[in-house]
């Protein structure tokens, strides 16, 4: 009943789109059918609001006048499309001088119109409070406990209801924007952009921003795996989620295999045994070499292979051709990219580089910051009548956006720095307390290792699942703050990026520099 359901999904829209995404990377047990068809929600909303009869009236009403008063054109196939809305590119019209009509440069022609539909102001909340009354008949039936299914409706129903304030995502878009024109600020420096907005075409169901060229890290992320040997069948989104998960926190006897489950090549069979060879090398390569010794390995022999490829095809194609066999002129033409794979696979570290640094700059500094860094929020910019990699990077949807105060950003800095300087148990515990976090045994010990996996660097006792389950019997955490919550939300994706990608990234060491400025700041 699979495409039954996904079909009733994509006809219902708004909530049952986002428990699709939700599904698709849940640990529940749910069945591989409806997990690989749920995945295609995560990236791109399959369908989308017909653009004569249902987008063009919103933009128009929500402008006031026609749209050929204001655009040159509005693409009417949709760029993206997700749970409650679309975006379509366009083009401001010109008028003589160096501007156009909204009084914008020349370059600021090109836009993306992000609409919401028109139904979803009503039909989110009113989805939100069928789910809501279901779940109450679930806890009166003992299917689900009541406090844990409480906390995770109301988390999920706040997230989904920020996403219909598009007033709060406009505001949020244009501060990151402004903030990123300082020179002070590692935008400049790390070559991120963030898209302009067009206030004056903007309301509460529609944003208007620049266009920024280029496919999204996710779609070169794909590609880098494929490099790399990595399966990528179950889609970028997943394997990023799996790698965080793994490395934060491993729910199955061999999840813990780090590097075993993100090094798993296309031909590497997947039946799962407890002996596995695979499962043992990994543990042994993990404990005498370490972790970043394991993924600088694979990258490298890669790269290696790829670069030797690029040589031999220079060679190939500096003999004439009248003598070179044919088999090897095939070759050569199926390897003619190898050089320019070779480069994005060395690209890759430095956008790595680039995103922890802005997004340490915007928890520790700006204090707003996106909680949803996924992907398919960023797009590796590609430089007009150029094929060459590049590394440049843009940052889109600021949806999910989470906001700090002083005393927040201290206190998440001190937890950082305890965890970076390496600091006693009693110390990260103490910093862990701080920020509210309590436990049922109130265990230093269990904190203190706990703060250590959530912001240190990967360790080989974290690829061994004995380790987890000693933690976890150890304490359990019985509440943990919001504001941390979002901010480990951040680094578990950006690190799960990082880690699919063969990158093993130590959260508290990328923001110890802007961690410490928050601290200076406000002593």
């Amino acid at each position: 009943h699979a495409p039954d359901i996904f079909s009733v999904m994509l006809e219902l829209k708004g909530l049952y789109i986002k428990l699709g995404q939700v599904l698709s990377v849940t640990a529940l047990p749910i069945p591989e059918p409806y997990r690989v068809l749920f995945r295609t929600l995560q990236s791109d909303v399959p369908g989308w609001e017909t653009f004569d009869t249902v987008v063009k009236p919103v933009l128009e009403e929500e402008f006031g006048r026609p749209l050929d008063q204001i655009f040159e054109y509005v693409e009417p196939i949709p760029c993206g499309a997700a749970s409650i809305g679309q975006a379509h590119r366009a083009r401001l019209l010109k008028v003589s001088g160096d501007h156009d009509g909204t009084g914008n440069a020349k370059d600021d022609l090109e836009v993306i119109i992000k609409v919401q539909y028109p139904d979803a102001a009503w039909q989110v909340p009113a989805d939100i409070q069928c789910v809501g009354d279901f779940l109450k008949i679930c806890v009166w039936a003992g299917a689900v406990d009541e406090s844990a299914a409480n906390l995770s409706f109301n988390e999920f129903s706040r997230q989904f209801l920020a996403e219909l304030d598009y007033e709060k995502e406009r505001k949020n878009l244009q501060e990151i924007h402004e903030s990123s024109l300082d020179p002070k600020a590692p935008y400049m420096k790390r070559n991120v952009v963030v898209p302009k907005v067009f206030e004056e075409l903007c309301t509460k169901k529609v944003i208007t921003m620049t266009y920024l060229p280029g496919p999204k890290v996710e779609d070169e992320a794909k590609r880098q795996l494929a490099l790399l040997g990595i399966d990528t069948s179950k889609g970028i989104g997943s394997i990023v989620r799996d790698a965080a998960k793994d490395a934060a926190n491993p729910a199955e006897p061999e999840s813990g295999e780090l590097v075993r489950r993100v090094t798993k090549r296309l031909d590497a069979p997947t039946r799962k045994t407890p002996f596995s060879w695979r499962v043992i090398a990994s543990k042994i390569f993990g404990q005498v070499l370490g972790v970043d010794s394991i993924l600088w390995a694979v990258r490298s022999y890669r790269r290696l292979l790829l670069w030797s490829q690029a040589a031999a095809v220079s060679v190939i194609r500096g003999v004439p051709r009248s003598i070179v066999p044919p088999i090897w002129d095939s070759w050569a033409d199926a390897h003619h990219t190898a050089a320019a794979q070779a480069a994005r696979l060395s690209l890759t570290k430095e956008w790595l580089d680039a995103l922890f640094d802005v997004h340490g700059h915007q928890v520790f500094n700006l204090g707003l910051f996106n909680a949803d860094p996924h992907p398919g929020n960023i797009l590796v910019i590609e430089e007009e009548g150029s094929d060459s990699p590049t590394t440049k990077l843009g940052l889109i949807d600021f949806g999910q956006c989470k906001r700090l105060t002083q005393e927040e950003q201290v206190r998440i800095a001190r937890l950082i720095l305890s965890v970076a300087n390496q600091e006693s148990d009693l110390a990260v515990a103490s910093a862990f307390r701080d920020l509210g976090i309590t436990s049922k045994n109130n265990s230093t010990e269990f904190l203190a290792k706990f703060g250590r996996l959530m912001f240190g660097p990967l360790k080989p006792e974290h690829l061994d699942h004995s380790w987890h389950r000693k933690l976890h019997e150890l304490d359990q955490v019985r509440y943990f703050p919001k504001e941390l919550s979002m901010v480990y939300r951040n680094s578990l994706l950006l690190r799960g990026l990082a880690v699919s990608l063969q990158l093993n990234y130590s959260i508290c060491d990328q923001w110890r520099a802007h961690a410490q400025s928050a601290i200076d700041r406000n002593a």
